[in-house]
C-alpha cells in the first residue's frame, strides 16, 4: 500500500480514536429529593421475628417507599399482628385498618383516617376500637393515640380523647374524658 492510499484510513483511525476520547458522556437526570425508589400496587409484606414467627403481617392497595427519608407510605393498609404467650402458645390476632399509613423508622405505622383496631379473638371484653389515628409501634406491639376513641366489645361501650393499648399484655387504657355503657346482657 502507497502513502497516499493510508492517508485516509489513517486520518480515519485518528479521528475516531479523536471522537472517543473527546466524546461527551450523557449525564442521566438527577432525580429531586422527592422521588421515591419504589411504587408498588397490591402489596403484602411478612415480617418474622428472632425466631421466625410471623410477627405481623401488612398488605395495602398501594405502597411509596422514600428511602432518604426512611419513610413508605401506604394507601388502604391492613396490618394484621400475631401475639404468641410464651407460656400457652396461644396466638391472639389483631387486625389495624385506616385509610392511609406511613412506616417510619422501619417499626413507627401512622394510620390516619377511619382507623379500625380489632382484637379477632372473641372472648375479649374490648373487641373494636375506632379513631382518627393512631400510632403503631410494631417492635413493643403498643398503640397510642390522642384522637376521640370509640370502644365496643360484647357488653360495653366506652368513649374517650386518647389511648394507650398493649397488644401484648392487653392492657388499655382511655386517657380523658371517658364515658361507658356497660350492657348486663349475656354475651
Amino acid at each position: 500500500m502507497t502513502k497516499r492510499k493510508s492517508i485516509p484510513y489513517i486520518a480515519l483511525l485518528i479521528a475516531f480514536a479523536l471522537w472517543m476520547y473527546i466524546k461527551p458522556e450523557k449525564e442521566s437526570p438527577a432525580l429531586s429529593e422527592h422521588h421515591p425508589s419504589y411504587i408498588a400496587d397490591k402489596v403484602a409484606s411478612n415480617h418474622y421475628d428472632q425466631f421466625g414467627f410471623n410477627d405481623y403481617r401488612i398488605f395495602s392497595e398501594k405502597m411509596t417507599s422514600y428511602p432518604g427519608k426512611e419513610v413508605t407510605f401506604f394507601e388502604g393498609p391492613k396490618v394484621i399482628v400475631y401475639i404468641k404467650d410464651k407460656e400457652t402458645d396461644v396466638v391472639t390476632v389483631w387486625q389495624l385498618t385506616s385509610l392511609n399509613g406511613a412506616l417510619k423508622e422501619k417499626h413507627t405505622l401512622v394510620l390516619t383516617g377511619e382507623v379500625l383496631i380489632e382484637n379477632l379473638s372473641e372472648d375479649q371484653l374490648v373487641q373494636k376500637m375506632l379513631t382518627d389515628e393512631a400510632t403503631v409501634l410494631l417492635d413493643s406491639k403498643e398503640v397510642t393515640t390522642d384522637s376521640k376513641v370509640t370502644w365496643s366489645g360484647p357488653q360495653i361501650q366506652q368513649e374517650g380523647v386518647g389511648m394507650w393499648i398493649s397488644m401484648n399484655t392487653e392492657e388499655m387504657t382511655l386517657k380523658s374524658h371517658t364515658k361507658a355503657v356497660y350492657l348486663n346482657e349475656p354475651k
